[in-house]
């Protein structure tokens, strides 16, 4: 059998693989072995991109040691960066060759010769699959079209996975936009109705805290309404000024906050960095076009927060005023105060 029959069968086979129902992972797993073998290398992996740490994360692997993977954290724009512009990039000597991060591990590893071929989904280069080899190795272009090959199907068993979970995202947030809603018309606790809107927003977005917090317009303090998941020694921190804690979400503006302990406009990065509180999003309350509170998502790694997140928590914000509304109304009802109907009814 000639090389191009055999490479042929090579790609029947990964393709079969990678287009059964696996999981994701293990799909991934099964194509890097498979390149192992299928070009007698030493090693291959398959690295997507984390674009809040700016690093390449490992999703699959096959023959390297677990002590090479203790290198460090391998940085998109030192690790072979050509690859993330979407450039296919042979290296000859890994030891010797400045666009390799980490030099040393690859000499402890035995890898001389690696080759690095981008991963892209729907024009954007999503990660890198590397082969790595043992001895001075120069890839034929058949093996690199195989290989790159082999690395797009991969990138559309990525594409899926994240389209399904897209799709299973989106139920969950319409699961929880219904829940909360259903309360909201069926009580005029207003408390209930925010207990319920913290403890939800946090649960689908997987975040590890959130607040809402209410202005106080004669201090111009941001006065906590509720609160889950954040510790009390947190919450003791101080008085959270409108002007000096995330100022802008005052104004209207939604606010992501990538590094919590670094970042200026935190009132508290201190307290925050004890907490391990890493990214924040801040989305403003809006009643009646006037912002009157904040609610405040905590991610205890760093984390950007997607569109479709954002539009889940601006939702939420919309409960919770509506609940403050109902309940103001309710009181106003009650009492039988023009004024105070007036005003809500302004």
């Amino acid at each position: 059998m000639g090389m191009d029959a055999e490479y042929y069968r090579i790609f029947q086979e990964m393709s079969k693989t990678i287009g059964s129902t696996l999981s994701v992972e293990q799909r991934l797993n099964k194509l890097a072995e498979g390149m192992v073998k299928a070009l007698g290398v030493k090693g291959c992996t398959i690295r997507l991109m984390d674009e809040a740490r700016g690093t390449l994360e490992l999703a699959a692997s096959h023959g390297l040691s677990d002590e090479y993977f203790k290198k460090g954290a391998v940085q998109a724009d030192l690790s072979i960066a050509e690859a993330m512009v979407g450039r296919t990039v042979v290296i000859g000597d890994a030891r010797t060759d400045p666009r390799i991060q980490y030099p040393g591990a690859a000499v402890r590893e035995g890898i001389v010769s690696i080759l690095s071929i981008p991963i892209i989904i729907r024009g954007r280069v999503a990660g890198v699959l590397k082969l790595h080899a043992t001895e001075e190795k120069t890839f034929t272009p058949e093996e690199i079209e195989l290989a790159t090959s082999l690395a797009e199907h991969g990138a559309v068993a990525i594409d899926n996975a994240r389209l399904l979970d897209q799709a299973f995202n989106e139920i969950q947030y319409l699961k929880a936009v219904t829940e909360v809603a259903k309360t909201l018309s069926s009580t005029l606790d207003a408390a209930r109705v925010l207990e319920l809107i913290v403890t939800r927003v946090a649960s689908t977005l997987r975040v590890q805290a959130c607040s809402l917090r209410l202005l106080n317009p004669a201090t111009g303090r941001l006065e906590l309404a509720v609160s889950h998941g954040l510790s009390p020694a947190y919450l003791g921190k101080g008085p959270v000024d409108r002007d000096k804690s995330i100022a802008s979400s005052m104004d209207g503006e939604v606010v992501s906050i990538l590094d919590a302990s670094t970042d200026p406009r935190l009132q508290y990065p201190d307290e925050a960095r004890r907490e391990g509180i890493a990214s924040i999003l801040s989305v403003p309350v809006f009643l009646k076009d006037k912002v009157i509170g904040v609610l405040r998502l905590y991610s205890t790694a760093p984390r950007k927060f997607s569109g479709s997140e954002i539009e889940l928590a601006q939702s939420m914000a919309e409960f919770g005023a509506l609940a403050l509304q109902n309940a103001r109304l309710h009181e106003s009802l009650r009492l039988g105060s023009p004024s105070v109907m007036e005003e809500v009814f302004a």
